[in-house]
Formats: structure tokens, sequence, C-alpha cells
């Protein structure tokens, strides 16, 4: 059967969430949202950290209401939680006083049960994800892989038409994260038994690939979805199928383009320049990503150079960004390029390191403002909590605390910022006081 045929199970129709935090801006976190969930469809829900993902698939289950738009389960706009939908977890949600089975024995949730169709129920979903002989355990005495199994049946005890699975494997170790991949598409595989279809919220292109028979591509800023693709590659996959491996460029490229577009021609001075947020990197990462790309000849295909240093496209997009903003790489048509200010600081001692660090630290709109903010306080120095309310100004779509952490790695870095966590307060410290300021730059974010 095509998807074209499949029977909807549930599905989003235009659907906007946004966020209001408190005494900030209203965030839209997703954005005209269409998305049909099919019966017998492993879906792949594939972007990058903060484009929505998990938004989308609270309101899909009913755990969030969207802001517009509708919910609609086989058909009939849906009325509280989600009746065909059980969820699994990132960080597994057990409860630590209760044994494995009786973990399990939540997923009932209360329905009208006969007790023992209820132990036969638990019994059998234990059977399913390999738990037999643990019954009586307590979380604190499992593994990760083996509390996601737990989370994964008692999913199966409600016995849903969809099985929603929220980054599931992204806290395990690889050889568990890659087990449990091959027994959750195994689960689904069996058409005797529920759940009929699964629906996953991931970042990995090689994950979404290898399980989903259709992958849902989304962009961020706000969430929405850049496109859909059937994966018609047989079971059991291989990674390195050339048809699998032609698969994950498709996708690579999509995201590349949407993340890192080549460089356009320029137009005329906007009156205001936007404030790019910092992606959550350290130093330490960046340099080596600039020493691969060295190693690789000082130019490397990005999606090549993930496989190369071991991590996730998703993964390595961040530091490659980060990099770009620094103007130590080029990213031209999905390539990553060596720039010479790049191979200059590979190549410096570390104090000179920490001045070309600075130095391009005080060219982003972000760290001049903040300079510009700390010059104008007394002995330099600001509170964390104002500091996070401009924060909160200039980019209300994104975490200011998790923005606020990059700042302080990076100015403590180049010895341009210091922060004192006693007292809660950002200050420069001499050389940062003295640095060269932006002539010119005094433009107001977007």
């Amino acid at each position: 059967m095509t998807t074209m045929t499949k029977e909807i199970l549930c599905e989003l129709r235009d659907v906007r969430k946004t966020f209001r935090p408190p005494g900030g801006k209203e965030l839209t976190a997703l954005e005209k949202i269409h998305l049909d969930v099919r019966r017998r469809d492993f879906t792949a829900i594939l972007g990058p950290s903060g484009c929505g993902k998990s938004t989308l698939m609270r309101i899909l289950t009913g755990l969030l209401r969207p802001t517009a738009g509708e919910v609609r389960v086989h058909g009939q706009p849906m009325r509280g939680l989600n009746p065909a939908i059980a969820m699994v977890f990132q960080n597994f949600a057990l409860y630590p006083w209760l044994t494995v089975a009786e973990n399990i024995a939540m997923g009932h949730n209360g329905r009208p049960i006969p007790p023992e169709k209820k132990l036969e129920l638990v019994a059998r979903a234990i059977e399913r994800v390999g738990l037999g002989g643990f019954e009586e355990a307590y979380p604190k005495e499992l593994s990760g892989g083996m509390k996601q199994r737990v989370g994964i049946a008692r999913a199966l005890v409600a016995q849903p038409e969809l099985l929603c699975m929220d980054e599931p494997f992204s806290g395990l170790d690889v050889l568990t994260a890659e087990n449990l991949r091959v027994e959750t598409v195994s689960l689904w595989r069996d058409a005797t038994t529920e759940p009929h279809s699964v629906l996953v919220a991931t970042s990995s292109i090689k994950e979404a690939v290898f399980m989903a028979t259709r992958i849902v591509v989304m962009g961020a800023n706000p969430g929405c979805i850049r496109t859909i693709l059937d994966n018609p590659l047989p079971y059991p996959r291989d990674y390195r199928d050339p048809a699998f491996l032609g698969m994950a460029d498709r996708i690579h490229d999509i995201l590349a383009s949407a993340l890192i577009p080549d460089e356009q021609a320029p137009a005329a001075a906007p009156k205001t320049v936007r404030i790019e947020p910092l992606p959550a990197i350290n130093v330490g990462e960046l340099a080596g990503l600039l020493g691969s790309v060295l190693r690789a000849g000082g130019k490397a295909d990005l999606f090549d150079l993930a496989a190369d240093i071991g991590k996730d496209f998703n993964k390595v997009l961040p530091l490659v960004k980060g990099a770009e903003m620094l103007e130590f790489l080029d990213t031209p048509r999905g390539e990553v390029v060596l720039t010479a200010l790049g191979k200059q600081f590979l190549y410096s001692k570390v104090g000179d390191r920490k001045r070309i660090f600075g130095q391009q630290l005080r060219k982003l709109h972000i760290f001049h403002r903040l300079i510009a903010m700390l010059r104008g306080q007394p002995g330099c120095s600001v509170e964390e909590d104002l500091v996070l309310d401009a924060l909160t100004l200039w980019l209300p779509s994104e975490k200011p605390q998790a923005l606020f952490k990059t700042v302080v790695n990076w100015g403590r870095y180049a010895e341009l910022l210091g922060y004192n966590a006693g007292e809660r307060r950002l200050y420069l410290d001499v050389e940062g006081a003295a640095g060269p300021t932006m002539p010119g730059k005094q433009d107001s974010p977007q």
C-alpha cells in the first residue's frame, strides 16, 4: 500500500503553537503544520534541536493544546488526550518506588480492564521487550537501555494504534541504542499486534533512514515542515548500502540548504541588523572541528566530516555555524572550507588564540551590545537577570539561560568577559574594558 491509500489515524491541520514566557515576547514554536499519520507507517520527525519536534508530538498526543489549528483522530476533532496514542519519553519517566512490572502496569492508565487481563497484558509486554526475569527489579537496578525497555513496555500495555517516541535513544550508549532501534522496528513490523504505526522524533539522519518508511523534515525559527519523503528501502536496512547512503545524502542536502545556505549577493544595507544567536558549543569542540578540517586538506563535505569525527550531522552543524560566525570557516555549497584566519587560529599559541578569538567576538553584534551595556554600568558589571532580560529582548526565540551560558563560556576564553557565580554578575575584564568598539554599528536588533 502506498502512503496515499493508507488509513489516516491522526492529523494536524494548520496547527500553530506559541508560548509567552513571563515578561517576554510571544514565541512561535510551530507554524502552519499540516501532517497526516497513517496506519502501518513508521514516521520519523527529523530536524535540528529547537525546531519543535517535541512540541508537535505533544500536541498530537493531547499533552499540549495548539494555539490555532486542529488535531483530528479518525477524522473527528480530538478532545482531551488522544486515545489512539501511547508515549515513550526521552528521560524514561519511571516511578523509582515501583518495580518493573508495576511501572509497566501504569500504562493501563485507569482503563476498566479486568485484573487478570491487566496481568496478562503486562506479562506479554515484558516478554515482547525482553525484560523477563526483571519483573521485581526497581529502576535504580537497571541500565539506561533496560529503563527505556520499561518505558516501551508501559506504552505497549495500552495497546495503542500509534506509538509515539520522543528521541528515545538519544541518552543511550551507541550499541544499546542500535539494538533498541532494531527491536523497535521488529515490534512495529509484527502485524499481529499493536502498535499499528510508530512516530519517532529524532535529530539523527541515519536513525530516521534506518527506521522509518516516511521522513518528515522540519525547519526551525519557527518550526515548520520543509518536506515529507517516502523511504522505500527494504528491511532489514544496511548503513553501508549505497541506497541507504543516497537517502541520507538527500536529506543532508535538504537540511544543509536550509541551515547553511550559499552566500547570496549583497543587497542594499538594511536599516536594522539582526543579532545572530550563538550556537551552544564550547571553544574546545570548535578547535577540534577546525583541526579535523585541516587534516582533511582544508576542505571537507559537511556530511563526510560528521562521519569522520563520529558525530551526527545535527550535532556537527552548530559547530560549523559557530566557526562560520567567527570567520574561521566558509560553507560554500554544503562544503566546509578552512579560512586563512582559521588556519592562523589553529597554528597560534594559546595567548594568540585568545587574542584572535576576542577580536572576532567583538565583531559579533551580540557581544558588541553586551560590552556597551557593561561599559555603561558602575564597575563595568551587571546582574545576570538584567543580561537575561536583554537576551530575551534581542533574541526572543532563543532560550536565554542557554545563550547566557555560551556568552560566558566564549567571553571567558577570550578574557573579554568574566562571571561571578556567587554574586550572579557579568563583568568586563581589564582587556575587555579597553578593547575596541564597532564604530558605526549602532543597529537595532530585529
